[in-house]
């Protein structure tokens, strides 16, 4: 009984990204997206991601602002009738 376990590299490869940053068209990955396009996981500290990270350098060489939108959760009331 094996497991297969995904292997992700602390790294990322920004080569996919740099490919769609050079098209010049604006764009967004969800975290999912992004760790397969790189390899690594996305950080989780968004003051990292956005300012330090090498997803920011990039996107700061290729002239884009990059933004980030966090997991949004929604409550709803229930009718309970």
């Amino acid at each position: 009984m094996y497991r297969e376990v995904s292997v992700l590299s602390n790294k990322p490869k920004m080569g996919e990204i740099e490919a769609m940053l050079s098209k010049g068209v604006a764009f967004s990955l969800t975290e999912a997206q992004y760790e397969k396009k790189t390899g690594a996981r996305m950080p989780k500290d968004g003051n990292y991601l956005l300012k330090r990270s090498a997803l920011a350098r990039r996107c700061k060489e290729y002239g884009f602002e990059l933004r980030l939108q966090e997991k949004v959760v929604f409550m709803e009331k229930r009718n309970m009738t």
